[in-house]
Order: C-alpha cells, then sequence, then structure tokens
C-alpha cells in the first residue's frame, strides 16, 4: 500500500486526545497516543527510501520529504482541534510543509543557538507538530520558560527584547551550552515534557519555546530502522 493511499492516515479506533494548558503563559499542547492506523506503512516508507539529507535549516539533523497526503490528512484529522484549541481557521492556511527527520547532529557541531530552547515562527498563527516514528522513552520534546525575560512563547511583539537578551547573554563563550538543553538551566526553567512514544503526536504553537530531550547518552542514530525516526510538520496561517 502506497503513502499516497489516504486510508492509512485514518484515526486509530483507540486514539487518545488530551488538550493541555503548559506554564504560565497556559499555552495550548495537544498530545494524541495513537494517532493513525497506517504508522508501520509510514516508518517503512522511510527505511526504504532512504534518502535523509542534512537539513537545510535550524534543525539539527536530517530530514527526508514524504507524500502531501500526510499533511492533507493531519490538517483534515485534526480540523476541530485546530478550531476549538487553536482557535485557527482553516480556510486561512498559507502553509503547510511535512518532513520525515532525524536528529543527528553532535553538540559539538552545532551553534550555540541550536542547544537552546527554540521557536519555529514568532506568531502564534502557526502550529507545529511532531509525530513519533519511533520509541524512545528517554527522548521526546520540553517547553520552557526563558528565566530573563519570563517568556514561554515569542511572538513579534516579545522577539526584540527576547532576542537582544539571548544575544547578551552568549556573547560570553564561556557560558556556551555544551549538550542539548535537557531540564532546568540558568537562563531557562522546564515548563513541561513529553517522552517519545510510537505513534505519539504532539501539537503546539510554533511560538512556543522548545527542545527535543537530546540526552547526553543519545546516540546520534541516523538509520530510520533503528534511530530518532519523526515527522515534523509546520503550518502556517494568515
Amino acid at each position: 500500500m502506497s503513502v499516497d493511499d489516504k486510508s492509512i492516515y485514518a484515526p486509530c479506533s483507540d486514539i487518545d486526545i488530551e488538550c493541555l494548558k503548559i506554564g504560565a503563559d497556559q499555552q495550548e499542547l495537544v498530545r494524541v497516543d495513537s494517532y493513525i492506523q497506517g504508522v508501520d506503512k509510514l516508518k517503512q516508507d522511510a527505511i526504504a527510501r532512504n534518502n535523509f539529507a542534512v537539513a537545510d535549516s535550524f534543525y539539527p539533523g536530517v530530514r527526508m520529504s514524504i507524500s502531501d497526503a500526510y499533511i492533507v490528512a493531519l490538517v483534515r484529522n485534526f480540523q476541530t482541534v485546530i478550531r476549538d484549541v487553536f482557535n485557527l481557521d482553516l480556510r486561512t492556511i498559507k502553509k503547510a510543509v511535512a518532513k520525515y527527520s532525524i536528529v543527528t547532529s553532535r553538540p559539538e557541531d552545532l551553534a550555540p543557538m541550536q542547544l537552546i530552547p527554540h521557536f519555529d515562527a514568532p506568531s502564534r498563527s502557526s502550529l507545529a507538530v511532531i509525530h513519533y516514528l519511533c520509541d524512545a522513552p528517554d527522548s521526546g520534546t520540553a517547553f520552557y520558560r526563558h528565566r530573563e525575560t519570563g517568556h514561554e512563547y515569542i511572538d513579534r511583539q516579545r522577539l526584540e527584547q527576547y532576542e537582544g537578551s539571548i544575544k547578551r547573554q552568549l556573547q560570553d563563550p564561556t557560558v556556551h551550552p555544551s549538550s542539548y538543553i535537557c531540564g532546568d538551566t540558568e537562563a531557562y526553567s522546564k515548563i513541561a515534557s513529553c517522552s517519545t512514544l510510537y505513534n505519539r503526536l504532539l501539537m503546539y504553537r510554533g511560538s512556543s519555546l522548545h527542545s527535543g530531550i537530546i540526552k547526553p547518552n543519545y546516540n546520534f542514530d541516523p538509520s530510520p530502522e533503528t534511530g530518532r525516526l519523526t515527522i515534523t510538520s509546520f503550518i502556517e496561517f494568515s
């Protein structure tokens, strides 16, 4: 069965959707377990094709294209959540993309900005989605508050202040992070986290400060069969 086949994107009969509010800013986080019936087909597609390339973006690893049928089904499956939880109008979608992704970059090969929490877009009219196609209970995704500014999300009104604070903090090379952030630091406090679970999906605003949980014992396995394989998606609204 091809990954272009719409039937593989049908939600599982035991799908479990939990809508959360996290942190002082009460940012929306939707956690979905047992997402779609065809998850094994998607993983096999990634394994069979396996033409990953280094990401041409901030992402610390490799990525590969996925059928457009995936993101179309994602929007369709969560249209009620998008409308009622995030108060976004599907008719205003400007951009929607999805890619297979694996974290493969070691901390010493990254810029300091890639080792701290980040946001995907300075806009509350955007959604980021991560769909785990692996089991790695000591990994996952965490969400953070920037201590100096108190910000848990970055929109255009907060961007200048946040960027100024980050630049000041990183001016001293002696305080540059030497590993991926994993919990509280002098600059950030963790406000929530979700562990990796096969066929689990997380949806949150692209403005939320977050980071993958990549611990010191992470093996940076580039294989889609045995590595930290995910599908990462981004949806932008006008």
